[in-house]
This record gives structure tokens, sequence and C-alpha cells, in this order.
């Protein structure tokens, strides 16, 4: 800066007191007095008027020394303090006290709070950015009386940092959606259950149309507080998670043409699958136009469920429900699925639940209001419906069939069984569990084409790389071999489909792999999982906004999106450069197979302290790719990268790029490019 009379005057210095106390001179760090001169100068830059009695620094920080004792230390720290060019004329010395000059001094708490005063949330953004650590996290242990004031100045110091943020941020009403983000992340790792932050992040969600940041954000709040307090978020959270998470406004239903994708044939009577009642919408008497739009969501749920394999969909008269209940022994379970239109002011709510029919107890329920149009509810009220439908019954019979009992034992209740042990199980014993019936299934009868398809697509799965080791073509070619019988006895099956975009994918064909996913989602628009796999296809084929896009539809569709949602979803905010938000949803997932933990390590190649911060996963990645290693000789980092381009399938070359420099970056240390990576 110029004084009046043009000289150049040095910059004010800075104090960091946040992590490690730093005294920092046009940017870089200036020699430090003694530890306890340090302590001074931190005290009285904390302290109300910015200063303190010779009495009280002395009792502070010499308090297990005489009173003569502690005196001449307290001198000979303030005599080092004024020899600092930088320091010297910002102390005041009387015979009483010692003050501190405030504006000769920018600190890192102070600018802080100015900025988030000064509701200047780009610049608040950037100095939580940086603030990283405690108050002062190398001044424990200096003197017992210190050590006292820093434990209770360190909360109230974070509280006075989050209040005033979280201020700010109400104050902008969630417009700056970046800033307030990187804010948010920022107070998130300062304290990591705060509700106050968690809540506000899920608003912020909710504003930005952002379904799968308020799963995970409510996720994350959820393991932390049962992992550390054995505890459950707070009513006020739970009640304004599920608010936000059900009254979504849903992404408008495509309305061109649906392509020709047979349904599953349906078979005679009630047999060994779940049944689902779908029940007319109740609407107010009189109501004609109410009336017209009940009969239409019930009618597009109807056509929806009938594409969904492994559930048997009804139309209900409420007559009729006692009786099929009364008769529905030979049923692996029945469903009930009913709702209501009705007016309210200028508004109309729908009301969805799916109960089990027998108990009435509710296992979903969902209330959505109209917004621009009669027929944006309708879309709403189908895709919510027809996507909550399977993965609650999922849940259900995920209880119900723990243990397989002699009255299940058909063929049906045989394939339900095992897709529910696959979907479900996390372990592999359990998943392994499950292919052993469908392999049984496939034996006993060739032509079951629901166990077919759900061979290939586990046999493709990067879980069983935990079986297949490193050389993962015989199960690749079993895969393909269930796959072409599955072709054979319904070829146009959108799960065939799906399949084959992934095979043309993996083979480079590029545009007809596109044109596949694109079909699929035409012919399946309510469809969660079809939604899912085609984002992870449109990710790979280096279309990210669309993958984005459909991430987003998943989660909307699903209201129990399991644990690989995120982490797919964490692979496009990866690929999209989000680095940060893209661990947020890894961490959150739980997942560690082998192709999300290579995903992972390449996105942490662009973190700030990626490796460090990662260290444990990488070291968990290396042991695993050389648990599943076959030939003799010992892998190298060039067999780890050549296995990711293979089993990751991006495109265009820049993306496949990212992953191997990222990954060669994160593994190099624990295993060199050339030769064996040890015992």
């Amino acid at each position: 800066m110029r004084t009046n009379e043009g000289e150049v005057q040095a910059p004010r210095p800075r104090l960091q007191l946040l992590g490690r106390f730093r005294l920092l001179q046009s940017g870089g760090e200036t020699a430090s007095p003694g530890r306890k001169a340090r302590a001074i100068l931190a005290f009285l830059v904390l302290a109300p008027g910015y200063s303190a009695t010779r009495e009280q620094l002395a009792g502070l920080l010499w308090s297990d020394r005489g009173p003569d004792q502690a005196r001449a230390s307290l001198r000979q720290s303030l005599r080092e303090l004024r020899e600092l060019p930088s320091v010297g004329a910002a102390i005041a010395t009387a015979r009483d006290a010692v003050t501190l000059d405030p504006a000769a001094f920018a600190v890192d708490l102070h600018e802080i709070r100015h900025a988030a005063a000064a509701r200047d949330l780009p610049a608040l953004a950037g100095l939580l950015e940086h603030a990283r650590g405690d108050l002062l996290e190398d001044f424990l242990d200096l003197s017992p009386a210190f050590d006292e004031w820093l434990q209770a100045e360190r909360p109230r110091q974070h509280d006075l940092i989050l209040a005033d943020s979280l201020d700010a941020i109400e104050a902008g009403g969630l417009a700056d959606m970046k800033d307030t983000r990187n804010i948010l992340r920022s107070l998130d790792r300062l304290d990591p259950v705060n509700e106050a932050v968690v809540r506000l992040g899920m608003r912020l969600d909710h504003a930005a149309g952002d379904g799968a940041s308020l799963h995970r954000r409510y996720r994350q709040l959820c393991d932390r507080l049962e992992s550390e307090f054995a505890a459950l978020p707070s009513e006020e959270t739970r009640a304004l998670f599920h608010s936000l998470a059900t009254n979504r406004d849903a992404a408008p239903r495509s309305r061109s043409p649906p392509v020709e994708i047979d349904p599953e044939p349906a078979s005679p009577g009630i047999d060994m699958v779940p049944l689902i009642m779908v029940a007319p919408l109740q609407v107010a008497a009189a109501d004609e136009q109410l009336a017209a739009l009940a009969e239409l969501c019930a009618d597009d749920i109807r056509v929806s469920l009938s594409r969904m394999r492994g559930i048997q969909a009804l139309a209900l008269e409420d007559a009729a429900l006692p009786d099929i209940v009364s008769r529905g022994d030979d049923a692996l379970g029945i469903y009930l699925l009913s709702g209501s239109l009705r007016r309210l002011g200028g508004e109309i709510r729908a009301n969805v639940q799916l109960a089990d029919a027998a108990t009435r107890i509710i296992l979903w329920s969902d209330s959505l209001r109209s917004g621009e149009s009669a027929e944006a509810l309708v879309d709403a009220v189908v895709g919510k419906a027809a996507g909550a439908v399977l993965p609650a019954i999922d849940r259900d019979l995920n209880r119900r069939l723990r243990e397989p009992s002699g009255d299940v034992a058909t063929e049906r209740a045989l394939y339900t069984h095992a897709r529910v042990l696959i979907r479900n199980g996390r372990e592999l014993p359990a998943v392994e569990k499950g292919v052993r019936l469908l392999e049984k299934l496939v034996e006993h009868n060739p032509q079951h084409f629901g166990a077919r398809l759900l061979l290939a697509r586990i046999y493709n799965s990067d879980f069983w790389h935990q079986l297949a080791g490193h050389d993962v073509r015989r199960f690749r070619d079993t895969a393909e071999r269930h796959l072409q019988a599955a072709a054979a006895i319904e070829p146009g099956h959108y799960s065939v489909r799906i399949a084959q975009a992934w095979r043309l994918l993996r083979r480079g064909q590029i545009a007809a792999a596109q044109r596949e996913f694109e079909a699929l989602l035409a012919g399946l628009p309510h469809d969660a999982e079809v939604a899912n796999m085609c984002a992870v296809g449109f990710c790979f084929i280096g279309q990210f906004d669309k993958a984005e896009q459909l991430m987003q539809r998943a989660f909307f569709l699903n209201p129990f999106p399991p644990s690989d949602y995120h982490a797919d979803y964490a692979v496009v905010l990866a690929l999209k450069r989000e680095c940060e938000a893209a661990e947020e949803h890894f961490a959150v997932s739980g997942e560690t197979g082998l192709m999300y933990g290579a995903a992972r390590l390449a996105n942490a190649a662009h973190l700030d302290g990626g490796a460090a911060r990662l260290s444990a996963v990488a070291d968990d990645f290396v042991d695993g790719f050389r648990h599943v290693w076959q030939p003799a000789t010992e892998p190298t980092l060039a067999d780890i990268l050549e296995w990711a381009c293979y089993n990751l399938p991006l495109h265009p070359a820049e993306h496949r790029d990212w992953l191997t420099q990222g990954l060669q970056q994160m593994l190099e240390p624990r295993w060199p490019a050339t030769g064996g990576g040890g015992s």
C-alpha cells in the first residue's frame, strides 16, 4: 500500500490461529518468538478489548511458578515480542496491562467473521477452505491454566464461525449455489455432526434439484451419529429429510412413442411372486376432472408395473380386496397400492402409499402437489409410484426370505429369493448363495429367462473379481452364454437390450450403444434401475450432463436408493472434475469393489491432500488386486492400468488418460511401474 507521501508501506502481518500458529509477512512465515510469547499474542488477539492484565497473563502461562519468577518470565516474553519488527509497534505495555492494536494485524478468525457479516459468500468460501485444524492446535500442554482456557475457547470460536456462516447463507436465500456448497463443505469438515449445517445443506440440495446429494448428506449424518454416539438424527432433521425427499418436482415424462419392449407374459392365476393390487385413486364426489386424472394415474401406473419382471400387477376394485387376500396363500406377498386426489385451494394434492394387503402396514408413502399443470402431476405420481414399488417390496421380501422354508420352494419363489439375495447382499456369501440358486434354476429349466438374465449381469459385475481374479475371461464368457440364452427366449426385452448396449460399449461401438440407451429410456421412463444403468452408460460415453440428469432421476424414482447409486454418481462427478463432491459420494456409498476403487483413487489424485486422505483406500485397493491376481509372477502397475482400461471402458481417450494417470499417481509409491510390488 502507499502512504500519503507516496512511500510504499509493507502489508499488515497476518496471524493464522486455526491449525498451527503462524505469523506471516508478505505471504511468507516470519521468525517466531518463543512458544509462550506466541501464546501471549494469540491470547491478546482473542481477549475482550485486546487487552489483559500482567497478573492475568502471568497466571495463565506460568501458573506452576512463584509470583516473582512468573513476572520475570512474562517480562522476558514481552521483550521477545517487542523485538519483532512486525509486532513490537503493536504491543503497548503499561504498569498493570498489556494491550494489542488490532488494526496492526490481519487475523484469519476475524477475516472469516467479517466476510460473514458482510454477506460476502465468495470471500467466506475461500477463507473457510483454508481454515483447517483446531484453534491453536500446536499449543496444548503449554501450562495447565492456558490449556484450560484453550479447551473452552476452541468450541466458542467454533460455534461463532458456524453461526455467522449459517446466518450469511440464510441471508443470501440459497441463491449463490456454488459458494454456498463450498461453505457448507468446509463447515461439515469443521463439525461433521452439526445438524443445523446438514439441514441447510439438504435445503440447498432440494433447491438445486440434487436428490443424490440430499440422500448422501442425510445418510452420511446417520452413519456418523450412529458410529460416534449410537444416536439417530433429531426429529427436526428426520422430518425435514422426509419432507424434502418426498416432495421434489419430478422430471417430466417423455411423451414420445414408446419403443416396443415386450412385458413378461402374465402367468395364469396367482403364482409364487409378489402380487401388487392397484386400487383406483380416491377422489371427492362429483369432481369429474379429478376423477379423470385419478383414472389416468391408475392406468399409467398399471402399464408401468406390468413391464417389471418378478411381480404381478392387477387392477382392483375395493370390494375385491378381501377375496383376493383370502385366496392369495400361494403368492409370495400381496401388496396394495392406493391413494387419493383432492383439491386444496388452487392446488391438487396426491397421496400415494404401498401397504401389506393383509396387515395394512404401510411400506412406503408419498405426498405430491400439482405444479404447472395437471399433466405434470400425473407424471410425478406415476413416476413415484412405479419407481417405489420394487425397492419397497425388495426390502420387505429381504425380511421375509432370510431363511427359505419348504412352503416357498417353488421355481418362482427360488428365483425371487435369489434376486433379493443378490440385490440386497453386501457380502460375498449372500451373493454366492443367490447365484447357486439361479444356476440350479437354469439347470432345471433352461428357458428360465429371469435367472439367465440375472446371471449374465452378476457374472459381468465388479463383485466377481473377488472370485474370478485378475483374469475374468471365464466369467465374461459365462455371462455371454447366459445373455445369448436370454436373448433367444425374449429378444426384445429391455434387460436384454441393456446388456447388449453395454456389450456394444465395451467393443467401442459408441453410436450403437447410445441409440440403445436412448430407446430404453423412452420405453421405460419410470424404472430407476434402467435410469441408473443408462446413466453409467452415458457417463462412459462422455456425456456427463445426461448421465447426471439420469442419476438424479434414479434417486427421484427409488425412495430407497442403494449404495451403488451413490458410487455410480460419484464416478459421474469425478469425470466432471467435481472432485470433492465425488469423494463425498464414494465415502458414503461404502462400496469397496475394485472398479469403484480404481475410479475413487483416480479422483483422489486431484483432491487437496488426496494421497494422505485416501491412503487407507489405496492400501486396500493394492491388497485387493494382489489377492485376485492369478498369474505366478508378481503384478506390476502396468498390469493394474491395463485392467482398469478394460473394465472401465471410458470414451473418449482423454477420460481413459484421466483414469490411468490418476491411478499411477496414487499407486506409484506403493507399486513401482516395473517389477513386482513386493510380497
